[in-house]
């Protein structure tokens, strides 16, 4: 089945405007959630250049040693990487018979601020930040399915 350039992008669209709105409030009030939000096996997470190995070392950071944070998403973005990623399952690679329109793998560019702290006073930091989302292929991933996962990260403050 090949999809309609239509239906690819509101996939892409509906995939990253649910990572934008669920991630960065996790990322502020509900950090025992964020190693929901990874693949098993991310390829790379860069967080302003350090190297982290896993959605659970991301988790770990943000519990024990990031202060309270609010982040606000200016603007984000995405694009089509592979409209035929090849999904992993728990009996092997998808075969192109059994593939769907969300068998893709997307890129998303976020743009926004973030303030470090309990005060409204504090200043705001700008932060760009670029994801590859992949399908989730597990049924179920923390009480509710997310459809996509976080293979790839790379996270800047801007000065």
């Amino acid at each position: 089945m090949t999809a309609s350039s239509d239906t690819l992008t509101k996939v892409s669209t509906d995939a990253a405007t649910e990572l934008v709105n669920s991630f960065y409030p996790a990322l502020g009030k509900n950090r025992d959630a964020i190693a929901s939000f990874y693949s098993t096996t991310p390829t790379s997470i860069l967080l302003n250049g350090n190297q982290i190995e896993s959605g659970a070392a991301v988790q770990k950071i943000f519990i024990d040693l990031m202060p309270a944070a609010h982040y606000e998403a200016q603007s984000f973005d995405c694009q089509v990487i592979n409209p035929a990623y090849p999904t992993i399952t728990a009996n092997g690679v998808k075969p192109p018979s059994e593939m769907t329109v969300k068998d893709m793998s997307i890129l998303v560019i976020v743009s926004g601020y973030v303030r470090y702290g309990e005060g409204r006073d504090q200043p705001h930091r700008g932060f760009s930040e670029t994801f590859v989302l992949v399908p989730n292929p597990s049924t179920e991933r923390g009480g509710r399915r997310k459809g996509w996962l976080i293979q790839s990260q790379n996270f800047r403050l801007v000065v």
